[in-house]
């Protein structure tokens, strides 16, 4: 659909167009029906007239015609015609129309009028009428030796000049009425279209007033009809998410040039230290090894961030086969060991090896990676980190729950957010605070559900399978 105004104006036009043709060609056929019965009418009422100069004394019957007052029998151009027959074919008068000619009678004539159409004698198309009539005796006497009323039958004819003439004027009506009532549709149907069109077009108007940089709180756009009102809110909606969603970049990306800038100073400190101590073998060594854990440490931050962009662009693709969970545990807490002992942490794993679940082998090790690395991390002191399978019908979840610090209800919306920290002054520099953010990316795109809990003073991550 090119434009709704388009399609609006050409549906109710067209519909209007055949509306209209409809009725004005039933309108045309019932009046010229009406102008057709109407014009036998009066042939029959003719056949009437002319019964009615018929008189009958004893055998003799008599037609007393005045061309003065029946003039159309008479007339030089178009005339009418009658003839008066007996029942035996005897002609008793015909009208001087005829000049010598004979009507074409089709069948033979009743009581009740007969009308048919037929060539005139003078060439033109007509119409007929005939019937028969009992002459009307001037001494009706009763008795036996009363005379028999003559029987005789009457043709009429007519040409059809006026009743053509008619009813091309009553097609002229129908056809100058139709178009006038489509132009006044076509006129009322435009304001009507573009007036219900107006609040579609202040909508657009004040969404193409709106500026990126400058999203406005709401749009406002005044009443709304009813079938715009969820559209407009629904933009609203989505202007919301877009501003949010522009934050959350800008954030990220002033959150990625303050991480990168840190090691950059570093790189650029130990570069200089080198270039100053470079004849000293062991300094240089020294500087060497540190250049390569920051670098080590930024490419771990941006191998992260082009995770995390693959996963927008859905261009990871994720398998799902029986993971030995219990396994990846235990190997991950023995990894963690060392921090564990170094803080005085009391870790107590509950996940036994031989313990599977469904999904993808290197999804479930990255993100049970990230959550144990973030709860042995950020415990206090002495802390303690559990961690425990739990079943229910079909469904998996693993639970990791350490004590929670200065962590606050308010902070779970932002933990999967990229590079945020609780407080970075105290942060620790081998963490980059992406970790979160790609755990909950991985297991939404793997079919999984990452969500947090704080009750109390205890911080649960609890990663479980939708299916």
């Amino acid at each position: 659909m090119k434009s709704i105004r388009s399609f609006l104006l050409t549906r109710l036009l067209g519909g209007a167009a055949f509306v209209l043709t409809g009725a004005g060609f039933a309108v045309y056929v019932v009046v010229t029906r009406s102008l057709e019965a109407q014009f036998d009418m009066n042939l029959s009422d003719r056949v009437k007239g002319l019964a009615s100069l018929l008189f009958q004394v004893e055998d003799d019957v008599e037609f007393e015609f005045s061309g003065e007052l029946m003039p159309e029998y008479e007339e030089k151009e178009n005339p009418a015609f009658f003839e008066l027959w007996f029942e035996d074919g005897t002609l008793l008068e015909k009208s001087e129309s005829l000049r010598g000619e004979d009507l074409i009678i089709a069948g033979t004539p009743k009581r009740q009028p007969m009308h048919w159409a037929a060539v005139l004698p003078d060439g033109r198309q007509g119409r007929f009428v005939a019937q028969q009539i009992e002459v009307h005796h001037v001494y009706p006497e009763e008795g036996p030796d009363r005379p028999t009323a003559a029987i005789l039958r009457v043709v009429v004819a007519q040409g059809l000049e006026q009743l053509v003439a008619a009813e091309n004027m009553v097609l002229i009506g129908c056809v100058a009425g139709s178009l006038v009532l489509m132009v006044l549709i076509a006129l009322l149907s435009f304001i009507s279209v573009n007036r219900g069109l107006a609040p579609a077009h202040r909508l657009a108007t004040t969404l193409d007033a709106i500026e990126v940089d400058q999203l406005p709180e709401s749009i406002d756009v005044g009443a709304l009809p009813r079938e715009l009102a969820p559209v407009a809110d629904k933009t609203d909606a989505l202007i919301r998410r877009v501003d949010t969603a522009l934050k959350r970049e800008r954030r990220t990306t002033a959150d990625i040039a303050h991480e990168l800038r840190t090691p950059i100073s570093e790189l650029l400190t130990v570069a200089e230290v080198a270039l100053r101590n470079g004849s000293d073998p062991q300094e240089t060594r020294k500087a060497l090894e540190t250049a390569r854990d920051v670098a080590s440490r930024m490419g771990r931050s941006v191998s992260t961030l082009l995770k995390l962009a693959r996963l927008e662009m859905g261009a990871e693709r994720f398998d799902r086969e029986t993971v030995d969970l219990g396994a990846i545990v235990g190997e991950l807490m023995h990894s963690l060991s060392a921090v564990e002992r170094e803080r005085g942490l009391r870790v107590n794993n509950l996940v036994e090896e031989g313990d599977t679940v469904e999904g993808d082998r290197e999804v479930l090790r990255i993100v049970v990676s990230n959550l144990l690395a973030n709860a042995v991390y950020y415990s206090p002191q002495s802390g303690v980190v559990d961690c425990r399978l739990d079943r229910s019908k079909n469904r998996w979840s693993l639970l990791v729950q350490n004590d929670a610090g200065d962590l606050q209800a308010q902070d779970l919306p932002t933990l999967i957010e990229p590079f945020w920290r609780k407080d970075r002054a105290r942060a620790d520099r081998d963490r980059s605070g992406l970790g979160l953010a790609l755990s909950h990316a991985l297991a939404e795109k793997a079919g999984m559900e990452l969500s947090f809990e704080l009750e109390g003073r205890t911080f649960r991550a609890i990663l479980a399978d939708k299916k």
